[in-house]
């Protein structure tokens, strides 16, 4: 198991709760790969770290406003 950071503008405080169908993976990305301009496209972004078993989804052991 290994625990990922996923940087997402969706706010989902019920996210594990369906974590497969969150709208968080809609819109979902590694701090690698957001730029400035990908960074301004919304007002408000947020840090979820999770928790993987190969490409499965387990748990979100924390969330963060960044």
């Amino acid at each position: 198991m290994t625990d990922e950071i996923v940087i997402s503008p969706v706010k989902d405080e019920k996210f594990n709760s369906h974590i497969n169908d969150s709208e968080v993976w809609k819109k979902a990305y590694k701090r690698e790969e957001l730029d400035d301009r990908t960074r301004g496209m919304h007002p408000a972004w947020y840090e979820y770290t999770v928790r993987f078993d190969g490409l499965k989804p387990l748990q979100m052991t924390k969330m963060r406003e960044i």
